[in-house]
Parts: structure tokens; C-alpha cells; sequence
């Protein structure tokens, strides 16, 4: 990557969403580190597909997180692997040189504060590192659910945050994980992340086909990963007396939600959690968590490699952004390559 520091700081290329539906690459300037801060630079960076696809179409219902949140020109994603070019006043434990993950949005270069980044092992490539943050919302999926051994679990919504919570319930005791998508791609590779069973079905479907796999018994919790107002009344039927449901996608639309009709009847919980609860929840720091993956990655009990797709120069964000728009199931972990600029 070429050196363009200047006296004030140096030039990034950074991806911005402009408006709704509009994206841009433009050039700012990056000020040298101040107090608490690191200057770095991007090595590569994971597109969130959900929240970042969501966040470019800008529909959201009033009152919600996403109207506070998203406000134009938003500059679009939190999974960042990075090398650490110069540390400011007052900056611990991290030094120039040091690889470094980090909720950054995709840019070239960057300043973040020292204490939300975390040093890469040397042990974890910076293309699994990058994976780090989204696995940190699949783990605080699974521990808001409490899983027991033995239960029947089924995940509705099969992308990255949905396959790495199979990954985690396939080493958390599940007797049976019901992965339930239309698409045949997303099913193929949720079986290589360890479900049990497939179907092939939309979740409005489903019902017929998980009361076969369980033997009428049906679900004893289930994941709703897709952020889809439509999805979670099909999910709280699917699930048995007093099971539970875990919304770790949080829809834009939520007055165009329902619960479905046997929630009280069925006593069912409706669970949802959020990246946010990352420290102290359950008695994690989100330090724990990092370590925890970390380990996890080398250990080969979390297969985040499998999940890349696609890497791509960040010159190619139009195209790239109007892919995943396209609704290609194919599309699953799609990574910028910042070091082919």
C-alpha cells in the first residue's frame, strides 16, 4: 500500500453511502492519532450483508434504532482487520506494527480507540480474524438461548451470523439442528457447519417438515437470524410448549411484525439480543469473547474460512453492493482485499 502521510495525516479511500441506494468511493483526510487513539491501516474488512444492505436502502420505521442510527453519508461497516501505523498519547499494549481487529467501517485508512481493538494472535490470519465481531453476535445468540444437551434446535436465516450459530450449537450438545432455507446453497453449506437435518422450504412452510424431523415433538428453540418482519410469527409456531425463540435479527419495519397466533397459549419466550450486550452479559467481557474465538479458530472448532465466498478490491464496492442486493444466495462471507489498492 503506498505511503501518502502528509504533515496533516494521510489520504484514505473510503466507501460512503451517500443516500439511499447510492454509494461512493471518496477521498478524506485522516489527522494523525490523537489522545487514546490508533492510526491504521485497513488490511481487510467483512461486509455485514443484513445490516450493511439494510442501512443502504434506508427504509426504516420511525422510532426505531435504525432511524436514530443511520443517518447519510453513512459510512457502512463494523469488521475490521488492521495493521497499527502510529499510537497517540496515553495508548496501552498496542504498537506500531501490531495487526489489530477493530469495528471500523471500510476504510483505507483509519482512527480507532485503542481500547476497542484487540491484537490478532499470530496464529489467526487477518482474512478469519475479520470474522471476529459477527462471531461475537452468533455467541451472544447462543448464550441468551441457555442451551441444554439433547434439544432440538432449528436457525431460520442462513447467512454468516446464522451459520457460525449452527458451528456453536454443533459443539453446544444439540441432538438435532434443523437448518430451514429455499435456498439450496445456504442449506449445502449449513450442513458443512454441522446441521443435523435440511429443509428446503421457506420458513412458512416448514411447519409440516419439522414436525416429521422431531416426531411431532417440534422445536425446542429456535434462531431467527434473518431480520424479517415477516419470519417470526412462522417461528413461534414451530416451536414446542414453553420453547423459545431468539431474534438476533432486528427487523427495520417492526410495525409490520407479529408474534403469530399461540405464543400465550403455547407459552412461548420471545428472546431477542444484540451485539451492543457484548460486555458483561452472562459474565463475558467482550475481551473473553475475542479470546474465546480466537481459541475456537485454532483450534478448528469454529470453521470461519469456509464461509468466504468472495474477496474483492474495495474499488469494486458498487458492484459488489449490487450483487448481494440481487439476492444471490451463492454470496456468503465477501470481503474487501484492502491490500490490492
Amino acid at each position: 500500500m503506498p505511503d501518502m502521510a502528509t504533515t496533516q495525516g494521510r489520504t484514505s479511500i473510503n466507501c460512503v453511502f451517500q443516500e439511499p441506494d447510492r454509494i461512493e468511493l471518496i477521498e478524506e483526510q485522516v489527522p494523525k492519532p490523537g489522545r487514546g487513539q490508533i492510526l491504521c491501516a485497513a488490511k481487510k474488512s467483512l461486509i455485514s450483508t443484513g445490516t450493511e444492505l439494510a442501512c443502504l436502502k434506508g427504509r426504516f420505521d420511525e422510532g426505531t434504532v435504525w432511524s436514530s442510527w443511520v443517518r447519510y453519508p453513512f459510512y457502512p461497516g463494523y469488521s475490521m482487520a488492521a495493521e497499527v501505523l502510529e499510537t497517540g498519547i496515553g495508548v496501552e499494549g498496542i504498537k506500531p506494527g501490531d495487526r489489530v481487529i477493530c469495528p471500523a467501517g471500510h476504510r483505507q485508512y483509519f482512527l480507532a480507540d485503542y481500547k476497542e481493538a484487540a491484537i490478532i494472535p499470530d496464529s489467526i490470519r487477518d482474512e478469519e480474524a475479520v470474522f471476529t465481531q459477527i462471531a461475537k453476535v452468533a455467541l451472544l445468540g447462543i448464550l441468551r438461548a441457555e442451551p441444554a444437551f439433547g434439544e432440538r434446535v432449528g436457525v431460520v436465516g442462513l447467512g454468516l451470523i446464522g451459520q457460525l450459530v449452527i458451528q456453536y450449537l454443533n459443539s453446544s450438545g444439540a441432538r438435532q439442528i434443523i437448518a430451514i432455507a429455499p435456498e439450496s446453497s445456504r442449506l449445502n453449506q449449513a450442513h458443512r457447519s454441522g446441521a443435523t437435518d435440511l429443509l428446503n422450504l421457506t420458513v412458512a412452510e416448514a411447519f409440516g417438515g419439522v414436525e416429521q424431523l422431531t416426531d411431532g415433538k417440534m422445536l425446542d428453540t429456535i434462531y431467527d437470524v434473518t431480520g424479517s418482519y415477516a419470519v417470526l410469527p412462522y417461528c413461534t409456531q414451530l416451536t414446542r410448549e414453553l420453547g423459545k425463540v431468539i431474534l438476533l435479527g432486528d427487523s427495520t419495519e417492526p410495525s409490520k411484525q407479529t408474534i403469530g397466533p399461540k405464543v400465550v397459549f403455547n407459552s412461548v419466550s420471545i428472546l431477542g439480543i444484540h451485539g451492543r450486550m457484548m460486555e458483561g452479559f452472562k459474565g463475558w467481557t467482550e475481551e473473553d469473547m475475542n479470546m474465546f474465538i480466537f481459541e475456537s479458530i485454532r483450534r478448528g472448532k469454529l470453521d470461519v474460512a469456509s464461509l468466504i465466498t468472495e474477496e474483492a478490491s474495495p474499488l469494486e464496492a458498487v458492484s459488489v453492493y449490487s450483487r448481494l442486493s440481487g439476492s444471490k444466495p451463492d454470496l456468503l462471507g465477501v470481503l474487501f482485499d484492502w491490500t490490492q489498492l
